[in-house]
């Protein structure tokens, strides 16, 4: 008597993994593409928590008219210190946000920081 599987055997083992694959495919994919999305906001709420910082410590730079808009560089929280390097990557595309910017709006006693990923200034 031989030993080993059948044809049909080996069949089922890979229509049964080909199920297995169909079910969690879907649901790895939806994790990462949630995971990815929640790191951007982390990252953003970061940036715009420096910007916060930079703009306490630098007050005068910012204006009281309302509605004037001051634009602050990624680069400028680089050089002073506030972020890192590895705190201005895009976590969407996976470079760097070399255009990136905050822009502060002056409002009625209190300043709206807005991150620009495409900033023109």
């Amino acid at each position: 008597m031989k030993k080993g599987f059948t044809l049909v055997e080996l069949l089922a083992v890979i229509v049964i993994l080909a199920l297995v694959a169909s079910i969690t495919y879907p649901l790895v994919t939806h994790v990462m593409i949630n995971a990815k999305e929640s790191a951007a906001e982390t990252q953003e709420k970061l940036l715009i928590r420096a910007a916060h910082n930079w703009g306490a410590e630098h007050t005068s730079l910012l204006s009281d008219t309302v509605g004037d808009i001051y634009t602050l560089s990624i680069e400028t929280l680089q050089e002073e210190g506030y972020i890192s390097e590895g705190d201005v990557v895009d976590i969407n595309r996976n470079k760097l946000l070399n255009n990136a910017c905050v822009k502060i709006t002056t409002e009625q006693n209190k300043y709206l920081y807005e991150l620009d990923r495409e900033c023109s200034e």
